[in-house]
């Protein structure tokens, strides 16, 4: 699978007016928490996710994330955003939130192999036994 790069950019596109001029205005406030440190906080947890969810993850696919995932790693960033802002307690809406944890309950369920997606396998291990048809997260029936 190619996972794609989550930049600043993408992130800001789905900003609104409001969230745009508060960038804008913390852009220069050193005390300020940077949208790129979110960013790379929100990959690295979707990585570790895809990780333990038993995709076998490359080292090239680090610093990314899977295509189809884009839009929850913008939700997730976003919130995360609005939060370490000093004026973003008055950004932080009822649907940012919950956008925020519908997609930290989805990689929750990928990494404990509740949710199968493309590129997971089945890991044995010694003494255990894999059933093609369901298995746990430990391999065993």
């Amino acid at each position: 699978m190619n996972w794609i790069s989550l930049t600043t950019a993408d992130v800001l596109a789905q900003f609104n007016d409001s969230e745009l001029a508060a960038y804008d205005a913390a852009k220069g406030d050193v005390s300020s928490t940077s949208l790129p440190a979110i960013i790379a906080l929100v990959v690295n947890q979707i990585y570790q996710a895809y990780d333990d969810g038993g995709r076998l993850v490359d080292s090239v696919d680090a610093g990314t994330v899977p295509p189809g995932e884009k839009n929850r790693a913008i939700a997730m960033v976003r919130w995360k955003y609005l939060l370490a802002l000093p004026t973003g307690q008055a950004l932080q809406t009822r649907e940012r939130k919950l956008a925020h944890d519908d997609a930290e309950d989805y990689f929750r369920l990928i990494a404990r192999r509740t949710i199968k997606h493309a590129g997971a396998v089945g890991i044995g291990r010694p003494g255990r036994c894999i059933n093609t048809c369901s298995f746990d997260g430990l391999g065993q029936t």
